[in-house]
C-alpha cells in the first residue's frame, strides 16, 4: 500500500504540473490579446487561467503534503490535507468569478468597443481546445486516482472551455453587427464560474464533515469479511475517512458459540489482513455476535424477529441471544436515519420484544444505518 500511494502522490503532481505550464501559456497569450484589442472578455479568460496556475500549484503542494508519512502528531497520516487543498482550489475559483463580476459591472458602466481580429478569434480557438484536452486529462486522472483537486480543476478547466466559446460568439456578434455584449457576457460567466466554486466547495467540504461510506465498498468489505471460514455475518461496519483511499473502520463479526478465544484471535487477525491488502482499510477493532448461544426454539425466533422488524425505521436484526433459564434476551437493531428519534424506537422495539417474550429481561443495541 505505501508503494500505491507514492505512486498516485506522483501521478497527481505530475497532472498538476501539466496544468501549471499549460495555464501559464494560456495566461500569457490571452491577455497580450486582450490588452491588444480592447476585450473585457479575453483579459478577464487571462486572469482566468492565473488563478489555474494558482489552483495546480495548490494540487502539487496539497498532494506532497497529504503523501507525509505518520507521526506522532498525525498517526494516521496527512491525506486530509488533499480534501484541503481542493476546497483552496474552490476558494481561487470563487475568488476569480468575483473578480470578474466586478470588472464586468464596471465595463457595463463604462463601456469600451473591442477590437477583434483573426488573431483574437485564433487565439480564443486554441484556448477552447487546449481547455477542453486538459479539462478531460484532469478528469480522467482525478477520477482514477481519487483527487478531488483534480477534478475540481477538471471541471474548471471545462468550464473555461465554455467561457472560451462564448467569448467566441461574442466577438463573431461584434463583428457581424457591431453590437457589443462582452461586458454583459462578463456578468454571465462570472456568475458561473462562482456557481461552480461554490458547488465544489459544498462538496469538497462534505467529505471532511464526513460521508457515508460507498454502499459498494461496504458490501465488498462485508463479502470478504464472510469468506472467512466459520464467520457467518459482518455487521455494523463503520469506516472513518483520514484521505482518498485511507480508511479506518471497525466491524462486528458472527462466529460460532464454541470458538475459543484463541481461535477468534486468529481469525480476527486474518480478516484484518486480508481487508488491508484488498482494499487498504485498517480495521482497529472487530466485536464478536455469538451464533448458536441462543437456546430459544426456532417459532420464538421467528416471531421475536417478526415483531421487531415490523417497527417503522428498523432495518436490520442481528445478534439474537437467548438465555431461557435466566430468562434474558439480547440483540441489536439497526435504525434507519430519517427516523426522527432513534431513542424511542429503541424503546419501542424492546416493548414489542417483551410483548413476545414475557417475563424476560430485553437488552437492545442500536446504531444508525451507517453503511447499507
Amino acid at each position: 500500500m505505501p508503494q500505491q500511494a507514492e505512486a498516485r502522490k506522483k501521478e497527481i503532481i505530475r497532472a498538476g504540473l501539466i496544468g501549471i505550464l499549460t495555464n501559464i501559456l494560456l495566461a500569457v497569450f490571452k491577455a497580450v490579446v486582450g490588452v491588444l484589442s480592447r476585450s473585457i472578455a479575453v483579459v478577464l479568460d487571462a486572469v482566468n487561467n492565473a488563478t489555474d496556475v494558482l489552483s495546480s500549484v495548490v494540487t502539487v503542494v496539497g498532494a506532497r503534503l497529504a503523501g507525509r508519512p505518520a507521526d506522532r502528531e498525525h498517526p494516521l497520516g496527512h491525506g486530509r490535507i488533499e480534501y484541503l487543498s481542493a476546497q483552496i482550489v474552490a476558494a481561487v475559483i470563487l475568488y476569480a468569478g468575483i473578480t470578474s463580476i466586478v470588472e464586468s459591472v464596471k465595463r457595463i458602466i463604462r463601456p469600451v468597443l473591442p477590437d477583434f481580429g483573426a488573431v483574437t478569434l485564433a487565439v480564443i480557438g486554441v484556448s477552447m481546445a487546449v481547455k477542453l484536452a486538459l479539462g478531460l486529462y484532469y478528469l480522467k486522472r482525478g477520477r482514477a486516482l481519487n483527487s478531488d483537486a483534480l477534478v475540481n480543476s477538471g471541471k474548471d478547466a471545462l468550464s473555461d472551455m465554455v467561457i472560451s466559446a462564448a467569448t467566441m460568439a461574442a466577438a463573431l456578434v461584434f463583428m457581424l453587427t457591431g453590437v457589443n455584449t462582452e461586458a454583459w457576457l462578463g456578468v454571465l460567466i462570472a456568475l458561473v464560474i462562482i456557481r461552480a466554486s461554490i458547488k465544489m466547495y459544498r462538496e469538497t467540504g462534505s467529505k471532511i464533515v464526513g460521508e457515508r461510506v460507498d454502499s459498494e465498498l461496504s458490501l465488498a468489505v462485508k463479502q470478504t469479511i464472510c469468506e472467512t471460514e466459520g464467520v457467518t455475518g459482518a455487521y455494523d461496519l463503520i469506516l472513518n475517512s483520514y484521505g482518498p483511499d485511507r480508511w479506518v473502520g471497525s466491524v462486528n463479526i458472527e462466529v460460532p458459540a464454541d470458538w475459543t478465544a484463541d481461535r477468534i484471535d486468529t481469525v480476527s487477525r486474518e480478516i484484518c489482513e486480508r481487508v488491508s491488502e484488498r482494499y487498504g482499510i485498517k480495521l482497529s477493532a472487530l466485536g464478536v455476535h455469538i451464533r448458536g448461544s441462543s437456546v430459544l426454539p426456532k417459532e420464538t425466533r421467528r416471531a421475536i424477529k417478526a415483531a421487531v422488524l415490523a417497527e417503522p425505521y428498523v432495518t436490520q436484526l442481528h445478534g439474537l441471544a437467548g438465555d431461557t433459564e435466566a430468562k434474558k434476551l439480547r440483540f441489536d437493531i439497526v435504525i434507519d436515519f430519517k427516523a426522527p428519534d432513534p431513542a424511542e424506537v429503541c424503546r419501542r422495539v424492546k416493548q414489542r420484544a417483551e410483548e413476545v417474550m414475557p417475563g424476560y429481561e430485553v437488552a437492545v443495541q442500536y446504531d444508525p444505518d451507517y453503511s447499507d
